[in-house]
């Protein structure tokens, strides 16, 4: 049913770049939980994607599925630690956002 593309195949830079912003996370101290909301956000495009060109014309049911599903398959990348998190965050954002957003989450915590 929905595939929230949890494992990317990310271009040499992507990776690149999701190397170096992991050790940025990692300095900073990010909290994985910081970011399972983002996570989350995006997954939950591919349902509402999937709900769109199905035809499921408003069926709350198949509607529900589709989402509880992408939630479980976000949760379950949330729970595989901060690397997968930016991992599949630089694939669905981009380097240049996922960046920014770290950098914001790694202000508020220094703050805290």
């Amino acid at each position: 049913m929905i595939d929230i593309e949890a494992d990317p195949d990310l271009t040499p830079e992507d990776d690149a770049a999701a190397d170096r912003l992991i050790a940025f996370a990692e300095v900073a101290g990010l909290d994985p939980a910081n970011l399972d909301e983002w996570v989350h956000d995006a997954a939950s495009r591919y349902a509402s994607d999937e709900c769109n060109s199905s035809g499921s014309d408003g069926d709350d049911e198949f509607d529900d599925a589709a989402h509880d599903e992408a939630g479980r398959q976000a949760a379950d990348l949330n729970n595989s630690g901060l690397g997968n998190q930016i991992r599949y965050l630089v694939s669905q954002y981009g380097a240049k956002d996922t960046e920014a957003k770290l950098r914001a989450v790694a202000q508020v915590d220094a703050a805290a």
